[in-house]
């Protein structure tokens, strides 16, 4: 019998969030965590093969980048003796597609291994720098006809997509996001502030972008490390309607 998780994405930031306030200062709390199918669930899943196949044009944005970027500003190196280095135009953009592309080239080795198509012991190709978009689309095809397979029967399938963990789904939203902050096309949205935490009584409450919605509503969260506190909006709307009702009766 398959034993079913809860989901190691970040559908379940608000429901992990919660249990650790609740083992640690005993907070109750009525989410509930969304179930993997069996490991990953099925939004994580479709979310992250999104993610997968627009990386082809991310990474030809970034491309470009390297090929007509640039030249970083150079600054003089204070203290110790080490030397300026010079940077070439699109350097940046480079070094960061070199380490994209050769980390997507680790998983599809990864996943083909995984399953007894590669075989082991065998190296991930990279071609020169004129194959290279033709590489990708490539690594891309493959990881997707393996998609299914690779978010719930993989090695580290069960891992939080948390940064530096193996999970096939961190590792892809991983570097979905860093290509979308390079070439400037996420979300530049100011966050929402709020008012003064109820626990904390910090100005830390956002609106999260991170935490599952509950009803088309973001979770309120703390943004103080060492509160985390978590309202779903109507708990926030309660908490501002007495807040206002006290600043009434106190004035």
């Amino acid at each position: 019998m398959t034993t079913v998780i809860a989901c190691p994405g970040p559908c379940n930031n608000a429901w992990r969030k919660a249990e650790v306030a609740l083992a640690e200062h005993g907070t109750e709390h009525h989410i509930t965590p969304a179930w993997g199918k069996p490991v990953q669930c099925y939004g994580c899943v479709e979310r992250t093969r999104r993610e997968l196949t627009e990386l082809p044009k991310l990474l030809i944005a970034v491309q470009l980048e390297a090929i007509y970027g640039s030249p970083a500003p150079s600054s003089a190196a204070t203290g110790g003796s080490s030397a300026n280095v010079a940077r070439w135009p699109g350097q940046t953009s480079r070094l960061l597609l070199d380490s994209i592309v050769g980390e997507m080239a680790e998983l599809q080795a990864d996943v083909l291994i995984q399953r007894g198509i590669w075989p082991k012991g065998t190296e991930p190709a990279r071609p020169s720098q004129a194959g290279e978009r033709k590489l990708i689309a490539d690594i891309v095809a493959s990881l997707d006809a393996h998609w299914d397979w690779a978010m719930q029967h993989h090695l580290a399938a069960t891992e939080p997509h948390d940064r530096g963990n193996a999970n096939p789904g961190g590792q892809v939203s991983g570097w979905h996001r860093i290509a979308r902050r390079f070439t400037k096309s996420d979300e530049q949205r100011d966050v929402k502030r709020l008012a003064p935490c109820p626990r904390c009584h910090g100005p830390y409450l956002v609106e999260s972008r991170e935490l599952r919605l509950v009803n088309d509503q973001p979770y309120i969260e703390c943004r103080d490390p060492d509160c985390g506190r978590i309202l779903t909006q109507a708990e926030y709307d309660t908490y501002v309607k007495a807040l206002n009702q006290a600043i009434g009766v106190a004035a």
